[in-house]
C-alpha cells in the first residue's frame, strides 16, 4: 500500500477500514486522482468539532473527505450537494472513530508504542534512502510526528475492538455451510491464474533520477531469473511487495482485479513463463505465471477461510455499531466551526 493511500484511510479509521485486510492487489491500493471541488480554505488546524473535549481539526475533516470520495467513486466534478453529504458522512465516521479511541485509551491495549515502531520501520525500508522517506510523507501532506500518530490511534483501536468484540465471536461450521449454499454465485469465478512478482517500488513522489535506478535494478533481477536463479528466492530477498513473504506468490485472481497494463502482461504468459519488466505507477513489477484455471464454482472447502473472516467481520462490525451509537448517547459532542458546510 502506498504511504499516501495508508496515511489517509488511518486519517478516517472507521470500524469498516480498521476489519477491512488489505492484500498485496494492485487493483485495491492504488489512489485515483481526481479534480474534486475545493474544500473550504483555512487553516489545517481550524477546529470542526469537539467530542468530550477533543478536538476534530479541518485536516482531519479534509483527509476523511478525500478518502470517502475515492471510495465512492463519485462521477467528477462533485456537484457541491454531494460534496456537502460526504462531509456529512465524514465528520460521522470522525466522531465514531474519536469515541473508539478514546475507549480504547481506558483499557489494557498492550505495547502500541514498538508495533507504530515496527509499521514506521517497515515502510521506511521501502524507500531507497530517509529523504525519500521523508518526501513521501511531506507529499501525503503530514510530518513523521503526525504519521506516528495516525498509526497509534490506528493500532489502538484495533486492538481495542479485537480484544472487546473479535476475541468473542464464533463462526459455527454449520452456520459457514449454510452462507455457501445459499450464496454459491458468490463463489463462481471465470478464467483465473495464480502469479508470484518481484516488484520494485518507485518512491513517491518520485524523481526521474529514481524511476531510472529502479528501473534498471528491476532489470538487472529480470537478467537474474533468466539466468536461471530462483523467482522465489529473488522474491524474498528483493521484492517490496509484502508478497515477498511467500515468495512473491499473489495466488489466484481473475480479470478486472489488477492494474490493467499486469493484467495484459500474465494474462498473456503461459504457466512457467516470465514477463518482461512491467512499468505500473507502483514501480516496475516481474510476473511469473505458475497456473492456469477454466471458469469454476470454489468449492467450500476453497471458500471456507473467506467466509469464516466474512461472517466473523459482519458479527463484530454489528456488535462495533451498537457500542458506539452507546457511546454516542452519553458523549458530548459540541460544533465548533461556523462554516455551514461544516
Amino acid at each position: 500500500m502506498s504511504l499516501r493511500r495508508r496515511v489517509i484511510a488511518w486519517a478516517i479509521m472507521t470500524p469498516l477500514l480498521l476489519l477491512t485486510l488489505l492484500a498485496c492487489n494492485p487493483a485495491q491500493e492504488k489512489l485515483q486522482e481526481k479534480a474534486s471541488p475545493p474544500l473550504r480554505e483555512g487553516s489545517p488546524t481550524d477546529p470542526v468539532q469537539k467530542v468530550n473535549g477533543k478536538v476534530i481539526t479541518r485536516a482531519e475533516v479534509d483527509r476523511a473527505v478525500k478518502v470517502l470520495l475515492d471510495q465512492k467513486q463519485l462521477r467528477q466534478p462533485v456537484a457541491l450537494e454531494e460534496l456537502r453529504v460526504v462531509k456529512k458522512e465524514a465528520m460521522e465516521q470522525l466522531v465514531s472513530s474519536e469515541l473508539l479511541y478514546q475507549a480504547a485509551q481506558k483499557s489494557d491495549i498492550g505495547d502500541v508504542e514498538q508495533k507504530v515502531a515496527q509499521v514506521i520501520a517497515r515502510d521506511r525500508a521501502r524507500y531507497p534512502s530517509d529523504e525519500a522517506f521523508a518526501r513521501s510523507v511531506k507529499e501525503a501532506g503530514l510530518t513523521l510526528p503526525t504519521l506516528q500518530q495516525l498509526i497509534w490511534k490506528e493500532m489502538a483501536v484495533r486492538g481495542f475492538i479485537e480484544t472487546k468484540f473479535g476475541a468473542r465471536i464464533n463462526v459455527g461450521e454449520e452456520e459457514a455451510r449454510s452462507f455457501y449454499e445459499v450464496n454459491r454465485d458468490r463463489f463462481k469465478t471465470g478464467s483465473s491464474v495464480r502469479a508470484s512478482q518481484i516488484l520494485v517500488m518507485v518512491p513517491g513522489p518520485s524523481q526521474d533520477r529514481d524511476r531510472e535506478r529502479a528501473r534498471e535494478r528491476a532489470e538487472i533481477l529480470l537478467h537474474r531469473v533468466k539466468e536461471g536463479e530462483n523467482f522465489g528466492i529473488l522474491a524474498q530477498s528483493h521484492s517490496d511487495c509484502p508478497s515477498k513473504a511467500r515468495g512473491g506468490d499473489l495466488g489466484f485472481f481473475s480479470k478486472g482485479k489488477l492494474d490493467p497494463g499486469l493484467e495484459r502482461a500474465v494474462f498473456a504468459l503461459k504457466p512457467g513463463e516470465i514477463s518482461d519488466v512491467v512499468q505500473t505507477s507502483f514501480g516496475f513489477h516481474i510476473l511469473k505465471l505458475t497456473e492456469k484455471r477454466g471458469p469454476r464454482l470454489e468449492t467450500y472447502e476453497e471458500a471456507r477461510p473467506e467466509i469464516y473472516r466474512y461472517l466473523k467481520r459482519e458479527k463484530v462490525l454489528k456488535l462495533v455499531a451498537e457500542y458506539v451509537a452507546e457511546l454516542r448517547g452519553k458523549a458530548k459532542v459540541e460544533q465548533v466551526a461556523t462554516d455551514r458546510e461544516y
